[in-house]
């Protein structure tokens, strides 16, 4: 299935809350979900907490994975690549979400 939304590149610090916290690299954002990168594989359809710093606000929404692609060392930052869905996201979350994808791209 094709995503629906634009994603948006954020900056590090991300974290990602399955049974204990694992800390990712947040390589896009959108509305609907978000691109991972770990050195862990969590199984698809785990459910679990996102937190990203987005701008000078802290972002946090609860996801579930929905894809995972094995990398080979060297291909890329992480060993694994997680695609996830948002699955509850507040109010608050949503507009600090949305003010974040509004702002304009930079090179």
């Amino acid at each position: 299935e094709r995503r629906q939304t634009a994603r948006v590149p954020p900056k590090e610090g991300s974290e990602l809350w399955l049974a204990r916290p694992h800390a990712v690299r947040l390589v896009e954002i959108s509305m609907t979900g978000a691109l991972l990168r770990a050195s862990h594989s969590p199984p698809v359809g785990e459910r679990g907490e996102l937190r990203a710093k987005l701008n000078d606000h802290t972002f946090s929404a609860q996801v579930e994975i929905r894809r995972v692609v094995t990398h080979g060392p060297g291909e890329v930052p992480g060993r694994y690549s997680l695609g996830v869905t948002f699955v509850s996201l507040d109010s608050e979350n949503r507009r600090c979400l949305e003010r974040f994808l509004r702002q304009p791209a930079t090179p």
